[in-house]
């Protein structure tokens, strides 16, 4: 990471209903029971169209961020739209969050290719707008919504995709939690081969490894508080603590039954989940760890 500080502020997320598994549309019975005992039990669904479930974290990340909507240089919009399970934003429903919250002079910026780890991504470019230009301020958004429940099973059960967005202020101000370590690695032959499922995931574990050994040492992993990642079911997290070589302690599993997979905003809805029944004490930190197609991302953020 570079000299200059960035900080998160005004985390705010909104997830759509629960709705038991055994209720889900077009949903095979046998299915059911296979990411039942997988640990998945829960998706969340909304009635809300993409944009309004965008709009409500937005207004709550303004209310509590303490950021002027003047001072907000750039709008990263990063959700997954290029998906076949999700739906996308219009030009006219993305200018109404922006004008609802005073942000019409931000500079807009998209971030979709990623997928999954479309948050790792929108970081990267964020903290690079933030170091190349002389405003302190970037909102983030990152949501989806299933188009339909039939697309709401992951490939070989990796995890039930749920409705939900969420936003946050990146900052050089100051903020909730400091962005001490970013980094991402990149496999292109995703682009350009088809991959088993099992191939895939075991990449992506490798993958996610390599950035968790590299973490700098200031940063020892017995001294992290907590790992966050996407919500995928057992068999991928028991794969993922071997591969850390952790103990199951240290990951937080309690959204995988209640929540299943929001897309790429998982990690920062996990902390914050964490951080309400936990509160984390100043100068504890934690990774957070992404996932997407041919993209991998791993960042450390100490509570301030």
């Amino acid at each position: 990471m570079s000299e200059q500080s960035l900080y998160l502020r005004g985390l705010a997320y909104t997830v759509g209903d629960a709705v038991p598994l055994a209720d889900i549309e077009e949903g095979d019975p046998e299915q059911v029971q296979v990411f039942t005992k997988l640990g998945l039990h829960y998706y969340r669904k909304s009635p809300l169209s993409l944009p309004e479930l965008c709009h409500r974290p937005v207004g709550e990340t303004m209310r509590t961020s303490g950021v002027a909507p003047a001072d907000v240089g750039a709008v990263l919009l990063a959700p997954t739209v290029n998906s076949i399970h999700a739906v996308g934003l219009d030009y006219p429903e993305v200018a109404q969050i922006l004008g609802d919250y005073g942000l019409i002079d931000a500079k807009l910026y998209g971030v979709t290719l990623s997928k999954c780890s479309n948050l790792s991504a929108a970081l990267e470019l964020g903290s690079s707008l933030l170091r190349a230009n002389d405003y302190s301020e970037v909102l983030i958004i990152v949501g989806d919504k299933c188009a339909r429940d039939r697309d709401r099973f992951m490939d070989s059960a990796e995890s039930i995709l749920s409705d939900g967005a969420l936003s946050f202020i990146l900052s050089k101000t100051g903020g909730d939690y400091e962005l001490k370590h970013l980094a991402t690695s990149s496999d292109l032959s995703h682009l350009t081969k088809t991959y088993g499922v099992l191939a895939f995931v075991d990449n992506s574990v490798k993958n996610l490894g390599k950035l968790w050994r590299a973490i700098p040492p200031e940063f020892p992993p017995e001294k992290m508080e907590k790992v966050f990642c996407g919500n995928y079911n057992m068999l991928i997290q028991r794969g993922l603590m071997r591969e850390l070589r952790t103990g199951q302690e240290m990951f937080y599993l309690d959204n995988l039954r209640r929540l299943g997979h929001v897309f790429s905003c998982d990690v920062l809805i996990n902390l914050t989940d964490y951080a309400a029944e936990t509160p984390l004490a100043p100068g504890a930190t934690v990774t957070c760890l992404t996932v997407g197609y041919f993209r991998w991302g791993c960042f450390v953020l100490q509570k301030c």
